[in-house]
C-alpha cells in the first residue's frame, strides 16, 4: 500500500508539472483561492447553523468517529444533552465538523449501540432516556442487545446463496422422493457431490467408503459408539468440544489429554502414554482445533500418523474448517486420515463452511472401522434429511458452496483483525496467543484463580456472553484458565469492538 501510495503522489506531482509548463498554475492558484474564500465563508455560516449540539471541532482526534461519539457522551453524562433532544442531520453534523458523512454516522452507530441514542427511520436520531454512563473500573456497560461472544456461529450471512439452492432444489426435483430418504448411507449423486468436495481438502475416497450424514455431533456419537467400549482410552488435546465430553461421560469412555503446544498434539508425550496405558483411539481436529484455534502443520501431522499406526490406534478426525485453509495455506497437503487410511474416520459437515442450516455433511471411513459405522448408522436410523443433502448437493455442483467459503474466509480475516486490533490495546503484540488467522473464534489466556462461573456471570451483567475454559476442559482438575471467544456471530462489526473492548477492559481491571 505504500508503494501504491508513493506512485500515485509522484504521478500527481509530475501532472502538476506538466500543467505548470503550460502556464496552468496561475489559474488553478485563482480557483483554490476563490474555492477557500468560499470555505471560509460556509465555516462562518455554518457557525451560525441551528444545529442541536454542535460538538468541538478542536477536540477532534483520530479516529474521528470515536472522538465525535466521545464528546457526545461526555455531553449526554454532563446533561448537555437532554433525553429526547433531536440530534443533527449526520450530513448537517458532518458539514459542520468538515468530516466525511460516513465518518458520523459510523460514531452515531457506536452510541446507538451502547445505547446513548437511537433512531426512528425518517425523522431522526434521539438521546435516548435512562442512561447512565459512569461505571466502575472503566468498563463499558451495555444497554441494549447482548453480544454473544460464547455461542457456536457460523458467519451465515450468505442466506440468500442457500436460498437459491433451495429453489433450484426445489424446481428441479420430485418433493416425494425429497420427503422419503430412505438410504441411510445417502443416494449416489449426493455421495458424488461429496466425494468431489472432499477432493478440495486433499483427501479422495470411493462411494463404498463414503456417507451422509446429518451433522457433526450426529457424526461423532456413530464414531464414538460404534468403534468404542466402556473404559477405552481416547487421547484428545487438553480442551476440547462440549459434545465430546458430554458423549465419552456418557459411554464410560476416559478421555486422556495429551500436552500440546502451538502446532496441537505432540506426538512424543501421545507416544509415552500409550506405552505406560493402551490408547484406543485418538481425537483430532488439525486446521482449527476446537476450542483453542491451532493450526496443525504437515510436519505434525506426519508424526502422530506415525504414532496412530505404530500403536494400533483409530484416528476420529473432525476437520471443517480445512476448505478455509487448504487453497491459501502452502503447508497445508492433506488430512491426516489420508496418511492413516485404513483406521480413520474423517467428518467433514456443511456448518462451518457453508451453512449452519443445512444439517448434513460427510463421513469417511476406511476398511478397519467401515462395517462397524456403516451398521451403526443404518442400525439407529440416524438419516439426513433429503433436503439439506440435496442443497448441499446442489450448492456443491453449482460451485456456490465455495463462493460460500470464500466469503466467509474474508469475513473471518476482517473478524480476527478486529480482535487483534483489540488486543493490542490492551496488550503488547508478543502477548498474542498463536491461531489460525481464518478462525471462527479465538482463545484469551487468564491468569489468577477467578472460578470461570464468576467470571462468564461478571461480563454477562456488563453485556457480554463468554465461554470459560472449564466447559472445554478434558481434564476436570485442570485449572488453566482461558476464554473462549466467538467471532462469526450475527453481531455487526461495530458490536464485536464493543464486546471485545468491554472484555479486555473487564480483564484487566481484574488483573486477569
Amino acid at each position: 500500500m505504500a508503494c501504491i501510495k508513493k506512485d500515485l503522489r509522484q504521478f500527481d506531482v509530475k501532472r502538476i508539472s506538466d500543467e505548470g509548463d503550460r502556464g496552468v498554475i496561475p489559474d488553478r492558484m485563482e480557483g483554490e483561492m476563490e474555492t477557500k474564500q468560499k470555505k471560509r465563508e460556509t465555516d462562518q455560516g455554518l457557525r451560525t447553523l441551528p444545529l442541536s449540539w454542535r460538538p468541538d471541532r478542536g477536540r477532534l482526534n483520530r479516529p474521528i468517529y470515536r472522538s465525535i461519539a466521545q464528546m457526545m457522551e461526555s455531553d449526554i453524562e454532563n446533561g448537555y444533552l437532554t433525553p429526547g433532544t433531536r440530534l443533527p442531520a449526520q450530513k448537517e453534523l458532518a458539514e459542520y465538523l468538515d468530516v466525511n458523512t460516513t465518518t458520523v454516522t459510523r460514531a452515531y452507530s457506536f452510541c446507538q449501540e451502547k445505547g446513548m441514542v437511537y433512531s426512528v427511520p425518517g425523522s431522526g436520531t434521539y438521546v435516548a432516556g435512562s442512561v447512565h454512563f459512569p461505571e466502575p473500573e472503566g468498563v463499558i456497560k451495555f444497554r441494549r442487545d447482548q453480544v454473544d461472544l460464547a455461542s457456536p456461529a457460523y458467519f451465515d450471512r450468505f442466506n440468500d446463496v442457500v436460498t437459491e439452492g433451495v429453489r433450484n432444489v426445489v424446481i428441479t426435483s420430485s418433493l416425494r422422493d425429497l420427503l422419503d430418504y430412505s438410504c441411510p448411507e445417502g443416494i449416489p449423486s449426493h455421495k458424488a457431490a461429496g466425494i468431489s468436495w472432499l477432493r478440495n481438502v486433499g483427501l479422495r475416497t470411493v462411494p463404498d467408503h463414503l456417507a451422509i450424514v446429518p451433522g457433526a455431533a450426529e457424526a461423532l456419537s456413530i464414531a464414538m459408539l460404534t468403534l468404542f467400549r466402556a473404559g477405552d482410552r481416547l487421547a484428545v488435546d487438553p480442551f476440547v468440544p462440549e459434545r465430546l465430553i458430554t458423549l465419552a461421560r456418557l459411554m464410560g469412555i476416559q478421555l486422556v489429554p495429551v500436552p500440546s503446544d502451538n502446532h496441537g498434539m505432540i506426538p512424543g508425550e501421545l507416544e509415552i502414554i500409550n506405552r505406560r496405558t493402551p490408547i484406543t483411539g485418538v481425537y483430532l481436529m488439525p486446521s482449527c482445533s476446537d476450542p483453542a484455534a491451532i493450526y496443525m502443520t504437515e510436519e505434525r501431522k506426519r508424526a502422530l500418523a506415525g504414532v496412530i499406526l505404530r500403536g494400533s490406534m483409530i484416528l476420529v478426525e473432525n476437520d471443517p474448517f480445512a476448505f478455509f485453509t487448504a487453497d491459501v495455506n502452502p503447508d497445508y497437503q492433506g488430512p491426516v486420515a489420508r496418511l492413516v487410511p485404513n483406521r480413520a474416520v474423517y467428518i467433514s459437515t456443511a456448518a462451518e463452511p457453508v451453512s449452519g442450516s443445512l444439517k448434513a455433511g460427510y463421513m469417511v471411513a476406511g476398511d478397519m472401522v467401515r462395517g462397524r459405522l456403516f451398521r451403526g448408522l443404518e442400525a439407529m436410523d440416524l438419516r439426513t434429511s433429503a433436503v439439506s443433502a440435496a442443497v448441499l448437493t446442489r450448492l456443491v455442483t453449482s460451485g456456490a458452496a465455495r463462493e460460500i467459503v470464500g466469503r466467509k474466509r474474508r469475513l473471518a480475516i476482517a473478524a480476527n483483525n478486529i480482535f487483534d486490533s483489540c488486543m493490542n490495546k490492551f496488550y503488547s503484540p508478543s502477548k498474542r496467543n498463536v491461531g489460525n488467522p481464518l478462525s471462527f473464534y479465538r482463545w484469551i489466556p487468564l491468569k489468577g484463580r477467578t472460578s470461570g462461573t464468576t467470571i462468564e456471570n461478571d461480563l454477562e451483567d456488563l453485556g457480554v456472553k463468554v465461554a470459560h475454559s472449564s466447559r472445554f476442559a478434558a481434564d476436570p482438575e485442570n485449572r488453566d484458565s482461558f476464554l473462549k471467544i466467538t467471532l462469526s456471530g450475527a453481531h455487526t462489526d461495530l458490536q464485536l469492538e464493543l464486546g471485545l473492548e468491554t472484555v479486555f477492559r473487564y480483564i484487566k481491571s481484574k488483573g486477569l
